[in-house]
């Protein structure tokens, strides 16, 4: 039977890392401790940006602000063209036109800065650790075979509920909320989808 190829070391602790242990049936990321016997699955994964979605709600947004702001102007002419005086209505029109169309700037801006926070962002690598109800906890390594190993660890300890495991990885600031997160599955009640591959 061959032999596994060795286990990368896992290097010294940095300063941002976090710590991983196995201890007394249960493992602490950080300040956070999962049951190993709640532990359901611990897989590496890439997450993948949403860009897809995050056009399709700009593009949402962009046509709604753009046709409000045409029907704000609209309304807003026609009501000063009833209510103000002649002397008075040009500037009055020309000030009301002014803000809605500084307003749906600002607002388009604030789009633009939102799709750009999830289609500039890079693929993340990660090691994945699901329980049993909804929650995931993610880590990472630098790299292919040092998350190959995060993987193996954590299974082991996960499989020797009385083994004991301390490791330092790296931390994620990722918004879960722009990444796609393996497949979408739900074979159940309303809302049935079946699998959606991601």
């Amino acid at each position: 039977m061959p032999s596994k190829p060795p286990v990368p070391p896992m290097p010294t602790f940095r300063p941002g890392q976090v710590e991983v242990r196995v201890e007394r049936q249960l493992l602490w990321i950080g300040q956070a401790a999962y049951p190993l016997h709640n532990i359901a699955r611990v897989f590496p994964v890439v997450l993948y940006p949403r860009s897809a979605e995050a056009f399709a709600r700009f593009g949402r947004r962009v046509g709604i602000t753009l046709v409000s702001a045409f029907l704000v102007v609209g309304v807003g002419q026609l009501s000063i063209a009833t209510t103000s005086s002649r002397s008075t209505r040009s500037d009055t029109s020309s000030a009301f036109t002014q803000f809605v169309v500084s307003v749906a700037v600002v607002a388009l801006i604030l789009y633009v800065v939102e799709l750009l926070r999830v289609v500039l962002q890079k693929p993340q690598h990660v090691v994945a650790i699901e329980t049993n109800g909804s929650s995931v906890a993610l880590i990472t390594a630098a790299d292919a075979e040092r998350r190959r190993a995060l993987t193996e660890y954590i299974a082991a300890a996960v499989d020797n509920p009385q083994s004991s495991l301390l490791l330092h990885v790296d931390t994620l600031a990722v918004n879960p909320a722009n990444y796609y997160f393996g497949d979408t599955v739900n074979v159940h009640g309303t809302g049935n989808v079946g699998r959606i591959s991601t």
